[in-house]
């Protein structure tokens, strides 16, 4: 009696946990089956310029000693922007599946199934005439300010639009810190990434973006 009387009030006090917790994420999960979303590597050049073996090369292994943002390294570019890129998805997986989302990360190279959604993103940088660029991570190239755009679409509809398109004339949207016109659909265009803490910045933003993709699962579910 005493037994089936514990089990019963440790019960209710897992069922009150749960409701907070609930409410704590602003309200019910998605009803079952969850979401699919699945996650696309986001969009970031990496600078031609290696590692050297000359004098700049010291500055730049002592660390911090140039003044950069969030993307200033001495790594070899292509290394970082990878490094970058990984840690964006794998983070927006995570948060996305705290969310109640059935979240999953889409390789480069790996075509996204023909159901369920797709976040897709590029990294941004702005010049003083306002215009978008495909951000650049390299010597030389790290940016105080970068913003990031994205853009949730439903995998069930063919021919989805380009998230972004070149507005040079005769360049591909493939070059390194094209100029590009975003697309109308995106969730937001500008997800800021500030600060020296690279981990934390890119973190912060993926939950901004996750929070972001939630409110519009939700919106387009109801």
């Amino acid at each position: 009696m005493v037994r089936q009387w514990l089990q019963s009030a440790l019960a209710g006090v897992w069922l009150s946990a749960i409701s907070v917790a609930s409410l704590a994420a602003g309200g019910p999960p998605f009803p079952a089956p969850a979401p699919v979303v699945y996650v696309a590597d986001f969009d970031l050049d990496a600078a031609s310029v290696k590692p050297d073996s000359g004098p700049g090369s010291r500055l730049r292994l002592l660390g911090g000693v140039l003044p950069g943002g969030p993307l200033r390294s001495s790594k070899d570019p292509q290394t970082h922007a990878k490094e970058i890129v990984n840690k964006m998805a794998d983070d927006l997986v995570g948060d996305l599946q705290q969310a109640g989302v059935d979240a999953r990360r889409v390789m480069a190279g790996e075509a996204a199934p023909a159901q369920g959604w797709e976040v897709r993103g590029v990294f941004l940088s702005v010049d003083d005439g306002n215009r978008l660029r495909r951000a650049v991570v390299g010597f030389g190239a790290g940016q105080n300010d970068l913003q990031v755009a994205v853009t949730l679409d439903d995998l069930s509809v063919p021919d989805q639009p380009p998230l972004y398109e070149s507005t040079e004339e005769g360049t591909s949207k493939d070059k390194p810190g094209a100029f590009i016109k975003l697309n109308p659909y995106v969730i937001a265009a500008k997800f800021v990434m500030a600060g020296h803490d690279e981990a934390s910045t890119i973190k912060n933003t993926a939950q901004q973006i996750s929070d972001a993709v939630v409110a519009k699962l939700k919106a387009k579910l109801q």
